[in-house]
């Protein structure tokens, strides 16, 4: 059985490699597809704007999408400056720490002041302000538009993750106070909450403590800008300043701290303080972060447990079960852990003389994957080994039938012949 002895051969290493970032498995391939990828830049002419808007689509690892699966997507303001960071997340944490998703990077460099806020002002810090308070035709843009258009030629899910950074950070939060339905996560990096004088982040807190935002996800970065103005102050002291120089970090923590406290029903919120970043090196470490807080349901808590032979099957099927319920609940439609991942499980169980639960593993694997005909092979494969032919016919046959052949069904009765 060459495809069971090609299994054996590598299920040493198997659970370990599943575990480790793509961007250290890429290293064994050759350093061209290794180099990190970020794609060109296509556009759209938004009826909504009556302008023509930018964007790139960066696919998970920079290659061909997986046939047959669907994708949740990012939606990553000010694309064209943080892309490739993010971009370089995915490479490193990409099953890992994180579902791979594909990414779409839209673009602000004109009109970024007009799209992103959420009411017009004259003045901001002593300056003027041209044009503002655009943000509900941008959403439309993106909601109407962008999403429909992406949706319509990539395999994408209705999991959504909005990106944004200052005046974007501002859009997103405001985005899940008006347009919750949009996206599922939300990550606010350093946002500009201080916009027209605290006068929406007030009228936005007072949404929210009435708001059920179940099933939503936001997290906030805080960059240290005191730095920039005071070297006296601390993020404990500066709450109590009242110059016009810390009313962005002010708005800010008063802001989380408010959310911590009391979050709206259903929220999933947390924030970090970044003491040794200021408001435009903080994007690449608070996307990092966000991500790895918004997912941590789906990295395995135990994989010590996995990789331990002496496991007992029924602890076993219970951690599977119960990551792949975690991921499912908060993805928001079924997402079991990952086939490979488990079908190489079910081949260390069976090297390590533990059929019974090599098959349990199998068995489990196939009612999350019914039209995988490789799982029903595996079935197959570990049945022969103990000399159940029965067991190995059904789903040989089972294997035959989706993929249209006859040839497992024909080894089977070879192998059954020759006992």
């Amino acid at each position: 059985m060459d495809s069971y002895m090609s299994k054996l051969s590598i299920v040493a290493i198997a659970l370990l490699v599943c575990l480790l970032p793509s961007a250290v498995i890429a290293q064994t391939s050759s350093e061209s597809n290794y180099l990190l990828q970020v794609d060109v830049p296509d556009s759209l002419y938004s009826e909504v704007l009556q302008e023509q808007r930018s964007y790139w689509v960066h696919l998970p690892g920079g290659r061909s999408l997986v046939e047959g699966q669907s994708y949740p997507v990012i939606y990553l303001l000010d694309g064209g400056v943080l892309l490739g960071g993010l971009a370089a997340i995915q490479e490193f944490y990409n099953q890992f720490r994180l579902p791979e998703m594909i990414v779409v990077g839209i673009s602000n460099a004109n009109n970024r002041t007009r799209d992103l806020t959420p009411s017009s002002i004259d003045s901001r810090h002593g300056a003027s302000v041209q044009e503002s308070g655009g943000s509900d035709r941008f959403m439309s843009f993106l909601a109407d538009e962008l999403i429909p258009l992406i949706d319509s030629q990539y395999p994408t899910t209705t999991h959504r993750v909005l990106i944004g950074h200052s005046y974007a950070g501002l859009f997103a939060v405001n985005t899940l106070v008006t347009r919750p339905d949009v996206f599922t996560n939300y990550v606010a990096i350093d946002p500009s909450l201080d916009w027209d004088d605290q006068r929406w982040m007030e009228r936005t807190l007072s949404t929210l403590e009435s708001s059920d935002l179940t099933g939503k996800g936001l997290f906030v970065s805080v960059a240290n800008e005191i730095i920039r103005f005071s070297h006296l102050l601390t993020p404990e002291t500066v709450m109590a300043d009242t110059t016009a120089f810390s009313l962005g970090i002010r708005s800010l923590l008063l802001f989380v701290t408010k959310l911590k406290s009391t979050p709206p029903k259903g929220l999933r919120f947390d924030w970090k303080y970044y003491p040794q970043d200021i408001h435009g090196s903080v994007p690449l470490v608070g996307m990092r972060d966000a991500l790895v807080s918004l997912y941590d349901f789906w990295e395995l808590k135990t994989p010590s447990l996995y990789n331990n032979p002496e496991t007992p099957t029924g602890e076993l099927l219970a951690l599977i079960r119960n990551q792949s319920s975690a991921r499912s609940t908060n993805m928001g439609y079924p997402q079991p852990m990952e086939e490979e991942l488990l079908d190489m499980l079910a081949f260390m169980s069976l090297d390590a003389g533990q059929p019974d639960k090599a098959r349990a593993i199998l068995e489990l694997t196939a009612g999350y994957y019914p039209t995988s005909s490789s799982i029903h092979e595996s079935i197959m494969e570990v049945c022969l080994t103990t000399e159940d032919y029965d067991c190995a016919q059904t789903h040989a046959a089972e294997a035959d039938r989706i993929e249209g052949g006859t040839q497992l069904s024909e080894k089977v009765m070879e192998a059954r012949k020759s006992r």
